[in-house]
């Protein structure tokens, strides 16, 4: 009986080793070379999903498609532009993210970018904006020479062509999902932003009256947003008027003040970073609490001779926005909705911008929401 019982055992281990054996094993990922076509129009050679990665622009488009693992990607940083023009924002990733204060800070193409930094690095891929293209042609020859492709994605707005901002949109988000192999999450995030662009667009075409409006910047008393600005698309797309566009045929320029007088806006806007303005205070961003320094402030900016006749301070149509949410992050959706809502406050009263930005931030982004993004005179 006992021999019996020894057979048995040592029959049983031998089905459970051959089961085992049997298994199949799970195989990570494994890299490939594909081809992406990036915003400048290069053909660029990558090997995907990348596991080292030179972050030069977009650490919230980045982050909002690969998630936190895409984080631990990230070898190095154009930390130096966060710490300049983004501090609430840097300081908002150090908090959450204490290391990323410690990865190198490889610069700002055409200010303080050191190309043998990144070299030493040995990233898979260094991502940049395609504004940065101009400032890196001999950059880019140096990194490839040294097997190191470089992929350009653009977030700006370029006209009040909805058709195009989709389709930049769309290819850079999807260059970010190919990248970092969350291509399904990629396509999430993009029609997230066709469905917020198009509360806007698709209501406006009701509109009969364009309300006549205008954007400065705090950091300079008279300059505003013409022609080519961001804040100009942004005007038109949701059914407005942009004085300024009449006398500045660039991005931004300075305005005369009788010009701001005689043609008397119906709303105004200020933009302003955090260290508004230059440094000098803080009044809103991702580390402010509350509207009061923000509403301080906007009574200050309006305290200009003949401003007490203007309709938008007669009727407190003066606001403030972070200039970051204007431009060049697939979160500047939520500029266009404050726009579009101040233009038009009865066509849209039931639109909560700051609503689709903490629902943006809970979906999408790897941080806390918080802070004061935008506010108004009254």
């Amino acid at each position: 009986m006992k021999s019996k019982v020894i057979v048995l055992f040592f029959l049983l281990v031998a089905v459970m080793l051959l089961g085992c054996a049997q298994k199949p094993v799970e195989k990570p990922e494994e890299a490939k070379v594909i081809k992406i076509t990036d915003l400048v129009g290069r053909e660029v050679s990558v090997k995907v999903p990348v596991a080292k990665v030179v972050l030069l622009y977009g650490l919230e488009d980045y982050s909002a498609v690969g998630g936190k693992d895409a984080l631990k990607k990230i070898v190095g940083l154009n930390s130096w532009r966060y710490k300049k023009y983004r501090p609430d924002w840097w300081q908002a990733w150090v908090a959450n993210y204490p290391w990323m204060a410690e990865l190198p800070d490889v610069g700002q193409p055409g200010k303080t970018f050191e190309v043998e930094d990144v070299i030493k690095l040995k990233p898979d891929v260094v991502i940049a904006d395609k504004s940065m293209y101009k400032y890196m042609e001999e950059d880019i020859k140096r990194l490839e020479k040294a097997g190191i492709p470089v992929v350009f994605t653009d977030y700006f707005p370029h006209s009040d062509n909805v058709t195009q901002l989709f389709d930049e949109v769309n290819k850079s988000t999807l260059i970010l999902g190919k990248l970092l192999g969350k291509e399904d999450r990629a396509k999430q995030l993009v029609d997230f932003f066709k469905e917020k662009v198009n509360k806007v667009v698709e209501r406006t075409e009701k509109v009969s009256v364009k309300p006549k409006a205008v954007v400065f910047a705090t950091w300079a008393e008279w300059r505003a947003y013409g022609k080519k600005g961001m804040y100009n698309f942004w005007i038109e797309m949701g059914d407005g008027e942009n004085i300024a566009a009449k006398v500045v045929d660039a991005s931004s320029g300075d305005v005369n003040p009788e010009f701001v007088l005689k043609e008397n806006p119906d709303v105004i806007v200020f933009t302003c970073n955090n260290n508004f303005p230059s440094g000098q205070r803080v009044a809103i961003g991702y580390t402010v609490d509350n509207t009061t320094i923000a509403k301080e402030a906007l009574k200050e900016l309006i305290n200009r001779p003949g401003w007490e006749n203007i309709n938008a301070v007669k009727e407190k149509r003066v606001y403030i926005i972070h200039h970051g949410l204007s431009h060049g992050h697939i979160f500047e959706f939520v500029c266009l909705q404050y726009i579009a809502k101040w233009l038009h406050p009865e066509l849209f009263k039931d639109l909560n911008p700051e609503e689709s930005l903490k629902t943006f931030y809970d979906n999408f982004i790897p941080l806390p929401y918080h802070g004061v993004w935008a506010t108004e005179l009254s």
